[in-house]
C-alpha cells in the first residue's frame, strides 16, 4: 500500500475536522490518493481538477495555505467551545490534537511526492506524469496552541473570516468579501458626532454597556458612512458588522437571538430606517431595542440611519382621526426614536462650511485649487438643490 493511499485512510478517521474533508479541492486531492494504487487515468483526472481550485484560490497554487485557511475557519465543536472559552472534554482535546497531526501530515504532500508515487506504482506512466502541473506546499499547518490563540483572538468559522455580513430572508448570514473601505480621516466635519460613534464602540469592544444609536439628519451628511468608518477603525479588533434590511425587521429578534450565541462583537447595522403607521415591522423593532422578555445581549449594539427624526411616518390626516386617545397615539408613534440610547444629529452644513469641506476634499486629493473654485462649487450645489458632504463629493468628481 502506497504512502498516499495510507494518508487517504488517515484522513477518513477525521471527526472534528471532518468538514475539510468536503472541500472541493481536498475531495479531488483525496480522489487522487484513492486511485493512486488502482487507475492512472483517474489519479491524473482528480489531479487536474485538485489544481484547477487550488489555482483559482487566493493561494495561487500554494496547498499548506489553502489547507491552513480551512483548518482555521472550520466550524466545530471544538473551535466553537475554544472561542467562547468554555471547559473542553478531555476526549475532544485529544481528537483534535491527533487530527492535526493527521492535517500536518497532508501539508507536507506535494506535486513531486505524488508524481514519484504514481511513476513507481504504473509502469511506463512517466511520460504522462510529468505532464502534470505542479504546486508548493511549504507551509506549516497551525499547530493546536497557534489554533487556540488564533480562535481565541478572532472568532470561529466564517466569523474569524470575514467581518461584514448581511442578514437575508432565510435566517442566513452571508458573508460581504469587499466592504466599502471609507475611514474617518475621508468624512469631513461632523467630528463630535463621529467621536461619540468611536467612543460608544469601544465600551462594546472592551464588554461595557454600550448604547443603541440613532445617527439621524439629512441626506447625504455621513451618516451610513460613519457606521462603515467605526467598522473599519476597529475591524481589526475584532468587529464584526451585520447589515439587516427594512424588508427583513421582522426577523430582528431572530438575528439578535443568533448573534448572541456567537463569542464576537456585533454591530447590526438598519440604514434608512422608517415606518408607515401600519407597518407591522414597527413592533418587531421597538421590542428588539427595548421592550422584549429576553435579557438584551452585551455583545451586540444597533446602529440604525434615519432621514426622519420621528421614524414613524405620520400624515395632517392621521392626527385628525377619530380616535378616542389621539396623543397616546402620537405618543407611541415617536417612542421608537426614543428607544434609542444616544441619536446623532447630522444637518447639512451652510454655504461657508459646505464650502470648506470641498476644499478638504480637494486638497486630500491633491487637486489645484482654481480662482472659479468657490463659485463653481455653488453653482454645483444650487443645481443639486442641496449642500451636502455627499454633494460636495461630487463636485469634486467632476471639477
Amino acid at each position: 500500500m502506497n504512502e498516499l493511499l495510507i494518508l487517504n485512510y488517515k484522513l477518513f478517521t477525521l471527526s472534528i475536522f471532518s468538514n475539510i474533508l468536503k472541500d472541493k479541492a481536498i475531495v479531488n486531492l483525496l480522489g487522487v490518493f484513492s486511485y493512486s494504487a488502482k487507475s492512472l487515468s483517474e489519479a491524473v483526472l482528480y489531479y487536474s481538477k485538485f489544481l484547477k481550485v487550488l489555482y483559482e484560490s487566493p493561494f495561487e497554487g500554494d496547498f499548506s495555505l489553502y489547507l491552513n485557511d480551512l483548518i482555521k475557519h472550520d466550524e466545530n465543536v471544538f473551535t466553537k467551545n475554544i472561542s467562547a472559552k468554555n471547559p473542553l472534554n478531555e476526549n475532544i482535546v485529544n481528537a483534535a490534537k491527533k487530527e492535526l497531526e493527521i492535517l500536518f501530515e497532508l501539508s507536507k504532500i506535494n506535486s513531486q511526492k505524488i508524481k514519484e508515487v504514481l511513476k513507481k506504482q504504473f509502469e511506463n506512466s512517466d511520460e504522462i506524469v510529468n505532464l502534470l502541473s505542479d504546486f508548493t506546499s511549504d507551509t506549516p499547518v497551525v499547530d493546536y496552541d497557534t489554533l487556540c490563540s488564533y480562535v481565541q483572538a478572532n472568532c470561529y468559522g466564517l466569523y474569524a473570516k470575514y467581518g461584514a455580513f448581511i442578514y437575508t430572508k432565510d435566517n442566513v448570514l452571508e458573508y460581504v468579501e469587499k466592504t466599502d473601505d471609507i475611514t474617518f480621516n475621508g468624512l469631513k466635519d461632523y467630528k463630535t458626532q463621529q467621536n461619540t460613534l468611536i467612543e460608544n464602540t469601544k465600551l462594546l469592544l472592551n464588554g461595557k454597556v454600550a448604547n443603541n444609536i440613532l445617527l439621524y439628519g439629512d441626506r447625504g451628511c455621513g451618516k451610513s458612512s460613519s457606521v462603515k468608518a467605526v467598522y473599519n477603525e476597529f475591524k481589526n479588533s475584532g468587529l464584526k458588522i451585520v447589515q439587516i434590511l427594512k424588508s427583513n425587521l421582522n426577523n430582528l429578534d431572530k438575528l439578535l437571538d443568533k448573534l448572541s450565541k456567537i463569542p464576537a462583537r456585533f454591530i447590526v447595522f438598519i440604514d434608512d430606517l422608517s415606518f408607515s403607521q401600519d407597518d407591522e415591522n414597527l413592533s418587531a423593532v421597538k421590542s428588539a431595542l427595548e421592550g422584549a422578555l429576553s435579557k438584551r445581549s452585551d455583545n451586540i449594539v444597533i446602529y440604525a440611519t434615519t432621514n426622519r427624526r420621528n421614524i414613524v411616518k405620520e400624515t395632517f390626516s392621521s392626527r385628525e382621526g377619530n380616535e378616542v386617545h389621539l396623543a397616546d397615539t402620537i405618543d407611541e408613534n415617536a417612542s421608537l426614536s426614543d428607544r434609542f440610547g444616544v441619536t446623532l444629529t447630522f444637518l447639512a452644513p451652510n454655504k461657508d462650511k459646505f464650502l470648506e469641506i470641498a476644499r478638504k476634499i480637494a486638497q486630500d486629493k491633491n487637486i489645484p485649487i482654481r480662482e472659479d473654485f468657490d463659485i463653481k462649487a455653488e453653482r454645483f450645489a444650487l443645481l443639486k438643490a442641496s449642500r451636502s458632504p455627499r454633494v460636495a463629493q461630487q463636485f469634486i468628481n467632476q471639477y
